[in-house]
């Protein structure tokens, strides 16, 4: 006869199956704490919400401000100015159909300008260095010296008219923007043109600008009106403007 006494189980069957689960249910909270396979915790791509910032507003009127001094600034910059019918007149029977030019400080204008005198065509070239003023004869190309007599386009002054003309823009409402300039319409007085085509007549007139960013300056400006008393009604002008403080040098003819 076996004198030993059986060995008694330290743990209960059902025990053993509470404890086991209990370690399944740790092991799941761990894991599941850790984000799965996003093991840094935060948000699934898939249900983070995307943000789109919103665009600051533009303010017209301090972008024409902001452009104006900047042209102000500059030391050169090339123009050209089109007429989509006929021309402007001027003085002296002569009607300016287009110009082109470069534009420098202190003072400095080279202008290859074409117009007519009554039915006949004309193109012809001016300079204007500190106050002294050269042109072309029409008939012979030969320079001549235009001090103490007028110049044809004495008043033409677009470093000063483009600024000026810029500051009197009223009702200015930005109509594009894209991603290197922007379009603004607005209306303007006649009499901030005076130093690009003279004697103006009196009213106002639509005006379309555009401004390059980011350094703001004027490209192109169309003035959809009548600038002077005696031209005809729907006359667009086209002004364009570039080359922006390259070098340029304009000195007197020889």
């Amino acid at each position: 006869m076996n004198s030993r006494e059986p060995k008694t189980e330290l743990v209960s069957p059902l025990a053993r199956v509470l404890i086991y689960r209990g370690l399944l249910v740790v092991i799941l909270s761990v894991a599941l704490s850790c984000g799965g396979p996003n093991s840094t915790g935060a948000p699934d791509a898939t249900t983070r919400e995307v943000q789109t910032p919103t665009p600051t507003p533009i303010n017209p009127q301090a972008l024409l401000e902001q452009s104006g001094a900047a042209m102000t600034d500059l030391e050169s910059f090339h123009f050209r100015l089109e007429h989509n019918t006929g021309g402007t007149p001027l003085v002296q029977n002569l009607s300016l159909i287009s110009a082109d030019g470069y534009v420098a400080k202190p003072n400095k204008l080279s202008l290859e300008f074409t117009g007519s005198v009554g039915n006949f065509a004309m193109r012809g070239n001016l300079i204007t260095v500190d106050g002294r003023t050269f042109m072309t004869n029409p008939l012979n190309d030969e320079w001549q010296t235009l001090q103490g007599q007028v110049s044809p386009l004495a008043f033409f002054d677009p470093a000063k008219g483009i600024s000026g003309m810029m500051s009197q823009v009223t009702g200015p409402t930005v109509t594009e923007v894209h991603a290197n300039e922007i379009h603004l319409v607005g209306r303007l007085p006649v009499s901030a043109l005076a130093p690009l085509f003279g004697t103006t007549a009196d009213g106002v007139i639509n005006i379309e600008l555009t401004i390059n960013t980011p350094d703001l300056y004027l490209t192109k400006v169309v003035l959809d009106g009548r600038i002077t008393e005696t031209e005809l009604d729907g006359v667009v002008r086209t002004i364009t403007l570039d080359q922006f403080n390259e070098p340029t040098i304009i000195e007197p003819p020889r």
